[in-house]
């Protein structure tokens, strides 16, 4: 069985080490956390054990007792999020949008696993999961 992992938008609201956070909330309390394998799909059957980081410095620092510090890096915390509610559950994705992550995550990183998986017969809903990731600016004026 695979180890559980922060993902989703928790893992995008986690400073992971290197790297700037692309979310700017908090990751909020453990309880609601999005947890791959208990609360949110675990795509581990795809990825293994590749895209996950270790965040404990950052939790520890943060003051949250927990023991989980498991966590899908920035493209794979998308990934699960696409997968969650565009493959599993065929609707939107929920409170976020591209152009809030964009300047952090790098999309053709995704796209190209979406591809991958899509030809392998893995996913059914690529298209769609590829449209989400180029949607434009909607604040920006043509």
């Amino acid at each position: 069985m695979p180890i559980p992992y922060i993902t989703g938008q928790t893992a995008l609201c986690a400073l992971h080490p290197g790297r700037p956070k692309p979310f700017w909330h908090s990751m909020g309390s453990p309880d609601r956390w999005a947890v791959a394998g208990r609360n949110f799909p675990d795509t581990s059957f795809l990825f293994g054990e590749r895209e996950i980081i270790d965040i404990s410095e950052f939790l520890a620092l943060s003051g949250m007792p927990v023991n989980l510090f498991r966590c899908a890096n920035y493209e794979r915390a998308v990934f699960d999020l696409l997968y969650h509610h565009i493959e599993k559950n065929n609707r939107v994705v929920p409170n976020i949008q591209p152009t809030d992550i964009n300047d952090v995550v790098d999309f053709d990183r995704i796209i190209d696993w979406i591809w991958e998986w899509e030809r392998s017969g893995q996913l059914k809903r690529g298209e769609v999961m590829r449209s989400w990731l180029k949607i434009e600016d909607p604040w920006v004026e043509i």
